[in-house]
């Protein structure tokens, strides 16, 4: 069967494009260069591009980078170099290569010093999104959000259970959404000390998510041998 020009293009188009749904201002989908060309620093709101461009040329930085290299308990260049590996991911992620960036480098997903926010590129696109929100933000509020950001999607409902030496248990809520190309996981974070420590969300392009699935499926050790 013959695919006339129009319809190929149309695939290709369709296969290349973004995604509609917004997430943190950002579309798994779209190129590392749309991506950056909004995504400032956390600690002082500049364009990333630009800090780290500057911050790369700065030869005291490079020399400490050095020293912090051959001198893992320097301190004062370890502080004075610190950016130097997030910069060169920034860089990478321009260049096509896969890797992940972490929120310092992008605060409008959300930066928190002891948060897990980072994003995913390969090929040069967005290919997820990983967020955590503030402690007392409500899942059921998360879930009436990306409800609505997929469209009137719902989810699928689960518990995930976890114990700790004492025998002790937490009951963890999750929300999962397979549509329109994107994999969404919304889950309750709880601790045994301090209990509700907020919301975690995964967004992640669906071909990206089952590629990495398949390599790790055929990395892994067996399990029975």
């Amino acid at each position: 069967m013959r695919i006339s020009v129009s319809l190929a293009l149309c695939i290709v188009l369709a296969c290349s494009a973004a995604s509609s749904q917004t997430f943190k201002r950002h579309k798994i989908g779209e190129t590392a260069q749309e991506f950056f060309s909004i995504a400032t620093m956390a600690q002082n709101g500049l364009l990333t591009t630009r800090y780290c461009k500057d911050y790369l040329s700065d030869p005291k930085v490079l020399k400490a980078y050095d020293k912090a290299q051959h001198n893992i308990g320097d301190i004062k260049a370890i502080t004075q170099s610190s950016d130097v590996e997030g910069c060169k991911k920034v860089e990478q992620a321009l260049d096509g290569r896969e890797v992940e960036v972490g929120a310092r480098y992008a605060s409008e997903i959300g930066y928190r010093e002891i948060g897990v926010g980072q994003v995913t590129f390969r090929d040069s696109k967005l290919v997820s999104i990983v967020f955590d929100l503030k402690q007392g933000t409500r899942l059921e509020d998360v879930v009436t959000d990306i409800n609505k950001e997929l469209g009137g999607v719902e989810p699928t409902m689960s518990i995930d259970t976890k114990q700790n030496g004492f025998g002790a248990t937490l009951h963890q809520r999750k929300a999962t959404w397979n549509a329109n190309n994107v994999k969404v996981e919304a889950s309750e974070i709880r601790d045994f000390r301090y209990g509700d420590m907020g919301v975690l969300v995964i967004v992640t392009d669906s071909a990206y998510f089952k590629t990495k699935e398949a390599e790790h499926q055929a990395n892994r050790p067996s399990t029975i041998n």
